[in-house]
């Protein structure tokens, strides 16, 4: 966690440097872009240090923080356009921030209902994942599409285009497999209450 921590503060480092010290003027579009760096950086570090309850992979502390999200990061800062409306930035805001909540409180509630003693063993299907078996997966999907828009540049839609189609056709299908036996009293009756793996209402 603590390599995973320093890897992050200098990801950050380098871009807020990249948007006041290259790129962006100092603009309501360029402290948006900021904060949603700064907010996604350290709720990133909250919850693989506080809220998730296991070791942190060896691809999330090479692949994605090392790799993949400075990638983001990087084309979030280097495609942006000035001149952005105050429409679309608001637009961008609501999805980042509804994303945010959706991955972050969804993965906070199970945290709580596990701590029971009652619930050991048992699988999670309430609460905000009882509209998607994979609600924090369209959350980030849903915040990395918002922070794209706050860009002003469709080149960057790459991202949260990528992140979701891996999600559904890799990630999901890896874990629920998993899932399936890990919970098998459980999971059956999660499908049949919970049919949508990503999208609620739809997929």
């Amino acid at each position: 966690a603590n390599i995973f921590l320093l890897e992050s503060v200098v990801i950050l480092i380098l871009y807020i440097y990249l948007i006041y010290g290259w790129r962006l003027h100092y603009s309501t579009q360029a402290h948006l872009i900021a904060a949603f760096g700064a907010i996604y950086i350290v709720r990133l570090n909250f919850m693989s240090r506080w809220l998730l309850q296991r070791e942190l992979a060896l691809e999330e502390v090479t692949f994605v923080i090392l790799i993949w999200v400075p990638s983001i990061m990087g084309s979030y800062v280097i495609a942006a356009k000035d001149g952005i409306s105050s429409v679309a930035l608001l637009a961008a805001s609501i999805l980042y921030l509804l994303g945010s909540y959706l991955n972050t409180y969804s993965e906070l509630q199970r945290k709580i209902w596990k701590r029971h003693p009652s619930n050991k063993g048992r699988c999670y299907m309430i609460g905000l994942f009882s509209w998607s078996r994979n609600i924090n997966y369209f959350g980030d999907s849903l915040l990395f599409t918002g922070w794209a828009i706050a860009t002003g540049n469709w080149v960057n839609s790459w991202a949260p285009i990528v992140m979701s189609l891996t999600f559904y056709f890799y990630h999901i299908p890896e874990k629920e497999t998993y899932l399936t036996t890990r919970y098998a009293k459980d999971w059956p009756t999660y499908v049949k209450h919970t049919p949508y793996a990503f999208i609620p209402f739809i997929c």
